[in-house]
């Protein structure tokens, strides 16, 4: 497996370790999926696409519809972060393999929490959770670390591995497929990693969330590349399922009391 052994920048004041990232990335998505679950499925027309043109454009959901907006955009910046701890701990974790199984299971797991957040069902096949991208990912690093002097091999397996994640339809898919890859790419160089980093997430967002997780890469620019003081790490698996799961029921709830 390829080392990493880059010497981040220790001065400064601004710094944040693997755990400090975590914690924004956490706090992103969970103002992400309120923005989602609370104000879009509670607040304003529920899982009924049909109500979402009549409600939205009223004048008393017009200050809703803006914090929805506004929510959606902070949790652009999650999702860059975690990717990027991704690729990290395809350099730093002790067993590869041991990893891609803890994230498996988690993804299993979390997939009744994600479709019933996201579609109301207990499965749905038009869109799996974020985790599955993960795994996904981790597996490709290992392929593409085997071949670091086969660059066109290289690039293959990405584009395979973003195709079948597009297939499979994995949230946030080939982007994140591709994000990932490029973090790996470019873990020797923090300024090509930002700048290209930044555009990527510009481009991905632009459209519905005005390139809002382009922020994400001051976030990620500076990590110190430290683990930090305290293990979040149990913390995270927890926090995935467990928030969708209140927010599910919070709504749910609201709907049979009404």
């Amino acid at each position: 497996m390829k080392s990493i052994d880059y010497v981040y920048e220790k001065k400064g004041q601004i710094r944040f370790s693997a755990n400090v990232l975590k914690i924004i990335a956490m706090i992103s998505m969970l103002i992400d999926h309120i923005g989602f679950m609370l104000i879009r499925n509670g607040k304003l027309y529920g899982y009924d696409d049909v109500l979402n043109n009549y409600v939205s454009v009223m004048p008393t959901a017009k200050n809703w519809v803006a914090f929805y907006r506004l929510c959606r955009m902070i949790g652009r910046i999650s999702f860059p972060i975690y990717a990027f701890l991704i690729s990290e701990g395809f350099f730093r974790t002790n067993n590869l393999f041991k990893y891609i199984i803890r994230l498996t299971v988690l993804a299993i797991i979390s997939e009744i929490p994600y479709d019933l957040m996201v579609s109301n069902t207990l499965f749905s096949f038009y869109s799996q959770n974020v985790l599955w991208t993960y795994v996904l990912a981790l597996i490709m690093l290992a392929i593409i670390d085997r071949f670091r002097e086969l660059p066109v091999l290289q690039f293959i397996i990405v584009a395979f591995t973003a195709f079948i994640s597009y297939l499979l339809k994995t949230d946030y898919n080939y982007v994140g497929i591709i994000l990932i890859a490029f973090y790996y790419a470019t873990c020797m160089d923090k300024n090509m990693r930002s700048l290209g980093s930044g555009i990527i997430t510009f481009l991905s967002s632009i459209k519905n969330n005005f390139g809002f997780a382009a922020c994400s890469t001051f976030f990620i620019h500076f990590y110190d590349g430290t683990k930090g003081t305290f293990d979040f790490g149990r913390i995270f698996y927890i926090f995935y399922p467990l928030h969708m799961l209140i927010l599910y029921a919070i709504v749910y709830f609201s709907y049979l009391i009404k």
